[in-house]
């Protein structure tokens, strides 16, 4: 299955009668913003007495979906999943292609690129809230993982409340990515994921954190990677070399395999 595949009796089919009914009124009444789609998978966020970030993905003809409220995480099709494939149905051409994106906005000049996101402040109320927020560079937000890293190891931090504070560095590199910088929003994934792992081996502890947080985040990692025109391919192989050396990879729970042949078939 593809996006461009989908039809409208599939939303019924995998979500009940309410889910769809709610979603439809969410698309409808316009509380779906900000959609990204790339080859096998959309993004974007709904409104529904807070913002949240959704994502259904496409991979070997199996789609997942990801939704930050908690019926989701319960694992039910949630009405935000299904109002993201059906404003992705009356809508494709509203989704923003990242990696198209990404390919456009590293042809403008810095004076340029400071323009536009002066003149997106001015119109979108979001974005002056990202504005506010004190910018950390990349080295400070590496060590913000070192640190609740430390803190879980320590037995100071409580794992639930790690990941917590682990998912806003996992943020901030989404909101490098999608403002073209894969390389910096792939350094931190490949970080989250290789310290998770490592800290996961020196516990002896392989449950330590939930498998569909380790998941999404080689997911992203992967993704990043197939997505940067520009990747510093000698850098991702020694990422990929020192994670082939954690326990979860030699015991198949995270697999390498296509990530590595893609590497070498682009090179």
């Amino acid at each position: 299955m593809r996006f461009d595949e989908l039809q409208p009796q599939t939303l019924e089919q995998i979500g009940s009668p309410e889910a769809n009914a709610l979603a439809r009124t969410l698309v409808e009444e316009h509380h779906f913003h900000h959609g990204y789609r790339s080859p096998d998978r959309l993004q974007g966020v709904v409104e529904d007495g807070e913002a949240l970030q959704v994502e259904v993905k496409i991979k070997n003809d199996q789609m997942s979906y990801m939704c930050s409220c908690p019926q989701s995480e319960a694992g039910e099709i949630c009405p935000h999943v299904l109002a993201l494939l059906r404003a992705w149905l009356d809508q494709p051409q509203a989704f923003l292609n990242r990696v198209e994106l990404g390919d456009r906005l590293r042809k403008y000049s810095k004076k340029d690129l400071v323009d536009i996101i002066v003149d997106l402040a001015d119109r979108v109320p979001e974005v002056r809230g990202v504005l506010k927020e004190e910018e950390q560079g990349l080295d400070e937000i590496l060590e913000s993982i070192d640190t609740v890293i430390e803190d879980v190891a320590e037995d100071s931090l409580d794992p639930a409340e790690a990941e917590r504070k682990l998912r806003r560095a996992q943020a901030q590199a989404d909101r490098l990515a999608q403002s073209g910088r894969l390389a910096e929003a792939r350094s931190i994934y490949f970080y989250l994921l290789d310290n998770i792992l490592g800290l996961e081996e020196q516990v002896d502890n392989p449950t330590l954190f939930p498998e569909d947080f380790k998941g999404e985040l080689f997911e992203e990692y992967c993704q990043f990677i197939h997505e940067d025109r520009h990747l510093e391919r000698e850098l991702v192989k020694q990422e990929l070399e020192q994670l082939e050396n954690r326990a979860a990879f030699s015991r198949g729970e995270l697999d390498l395999s296509e990530v590595k042949q893609e590497l070498q078939g682009a090179a």
